[in-house]
């Protein structure tokens, strides 16, 4: 939110910027008059850049989701490097650190999810970072992937959606297990052995 000091010298800019446009006068005295009304909320509202995944995670902008549950979505990446490559998106702005553990909850049934429908040689996790919305890619490879990316076509995602959209388990049904530490890439967990085993004789 911004402060009522920030109100004022984001007014004062964007009046600034109206009475410098190249339109008439009764449309400038329009605009200022329109800026000079708004609440912080619509201010703030009005200048802050959109973001898209923020849309998407909230149904507000058309995807092709696989799953969804109280923390993240999952849908599919409409410039997929590989069939099945699908986001996971967070539904608020958080680090890596920060994700719940929900997030990794709906990770892990994705993941089983595509190797029990797609059947890759692997799965190759990642997070990436646009618009200041931190999500993790979740790419099946079967190996004869180009490393590119390519436009699904509408018909291509539909069909994809029909094989692999699944629903994901209730916060009542999940394991509360402690949160993994987060490292740039995501892998498969790996094996710790905290004490070696007695040996019976």
């Amino acid at each position: 939110m911004l402060s009522s000091e920030e109100v004022e010298k984001v007014k004062q800019a964007l009046l600034n910027q109206i009475e410098g446009m190249d339109i008439s006068e009764d449309e400038k005295d329009k605009a200022a008059a329109r800026i000079s009304q708004m609440t912080p909320e619509q201010l703030e509202s009005f200048v802050k850049p959109k973001c898209i995944f923020c849309g998407i995670s909230q149904g507000q902008i058309e995807s092709f989701k696989l799953a969804e549950n109280s923390e993240a979505v999952v849908v599919l990446e409409i410039n997929p490097m590989s069939k099945g490559h699908s986001l996971l998106i967070p539904k608020k702005h958080v680090s890596l650190a920060e994700f719940p553990m929900n997030v990794y909850e709906l990770l892990q049934e994705t993941i089983k999810n595509l190797k029990a429908k797609l059947s890759p040689k692997e799965i190759s996790i990642s997070s990436s970072e646009a618009q200041g919305h931190v999500m993790i890619n979740i790419l099946p490879l079967s190996g004869n992937e180009t490393g590119k990316r390519e436009k699904a076509s509408k018909e291509q995602l539909e069909e994809l959606i029909r094989l692999l959209r699944f629903e994901a388990k209730k916060e009542s049904e999940l394991k509360l297990q402690p949160k993994p530490e987060v490292k740039q890439e995501l892998k498969e967990p790996e094996v710790i052995i905290e004490k070696a085993p007695v040996r019976v004789p």
